[in-house]
């Protein structure tokens, strides 16, 4: 299973779009989360996943871990806000923490990393915005896959002023070829 995570608050959104389109040309059963309807809360930094093995917040975050650790291959999506990921995107990716302590995957060659238990899995992101700034989220998001020791197939970042992406053939092919990267390195 590809797993989609859509970081917008706004479900009929062109970051939406685009990793519906990614996920849609892996030709792969695929899951599509909103983080939105996950009630994800932000980190704490108390840094007690590294003792406990998991995060103590028992919110969204909790199934989305599994989610992440049995997919093949991973699609971020994260409208650009302020030039930048949005804060459902940024929650996850803190809170993602707590994976490099649940005792599974690779050790990092950083010990105080804990694990790596999405090493090697292919991963794709995409973000979307009206204006500028989109190179800085889409950043972020290379960062948080390669901190995770993730293959990154690709990025796409989506400039279409206040206009629907789905309206826009070219904008909706290049996100399709993420997606047939993916299920080309997935054979």
């Amino acid at each position: 299973m590809i797993l989609g995570i859509c970081g917008s608050g706004r479900k009929e959104g062109n970051t939406g779009a685009l990793v519906e389109e990614v996920l849609k040309q892996t030709g792969s059963e695929t899951e599509l989360v909103w983080l939105i309807d996950l009630n994800v809360g932000y980190c704490t930094g108390c840094m007690r996943c590294t003792f406990e093995g998991n995060c103590w917040q028992q919110d969204g975050m909790t199934e989305l871990y599994k989610k992440m650790i049995d997919s093949e291959a991973i699609v971020i999506g994260s409208p650009c806000y302020y030039g930048d990921v949005s804060g459902l995107v940024k929650s996850m990716m803190d809170r993602s923490i707590a994976l490099g302590y649940m005792g599974i995957g690779k050790e990092s060659e950083t010990p105080m990393h804990g694990r790596k238990p999405l090493a090697d899995k292919p991963a794709a992101v995409v973000s979307a915005v009206a204006g500028h700034g989109v190179e800085r989220a889409l950043e972020t998001m290379e960062r948080f896959v390669s901190y995770n020791e993730m293959k990154l197939v690709g990025k796409f970042g989506a400039v279409a002023g206040m206009q629907d992406v789905r309206e826009h053939a070219n904008i909706m092919t290049e996100a399709g070829e993420l997606g047939a990267r993916i299920k080309e390195m997935l054979r």
